[in-house]
């Protein structure tokens, strides 16, 4: 439980980092990114869902690698509730630290950007 409160502080960071610049540049580009946002977190969750339910009839699964990959393009927003409303991978200590290197990950790239736009 602790690593997916962690995961959702260093994905809202991120996020944040990402989205303030926008805020007061170009409103149409902002609801552009938001709506692009919404889309790729339901594409994630469709994901999640997909492997879950495949997973209960013992069908093909979604690799780890393609659900990460999922939550980075939907920048990790929502990725821990969608695995807690599915419940599907919350019990899995290795995914769980996956997913946390890569929103880690997500976290530092975004506070370099960050630092660029503000900064330099």
């Amino acid at each position: 439980m602790f690593l997916a409160k962690l995961g959702v502080i260093l994905s809202l960071c991120a996020l944040g980092m990402l989205i303030l610049p926008a805020i007061g540049q170009n409103p149409i580009a902002l609801g552009a990114g938001l709506g692009g946002l919404a889309i790729t977190n339901l594409v994630m969750f469709y994901g999640f869902y997909k492997d879950k339910t495949n997973a209960q009839k013992d069908k093909q699964r979604i690799s780890e690698k393609t659900l990460i990959l999922l939550s980075a393009m939907s920048l990790h927003c929502a990725t821990y509730l969608v695995m807690h409303f599915t419940r599907h991978k919350t019990n899995k200590v290795s995914f769980q630290l996956k997913l946390l290197l890569a929103v880690s990950l997500q976290a530092v790239l975004s506070a370099i950007w960050f630092a660029k736009v503000y900064i330099y």
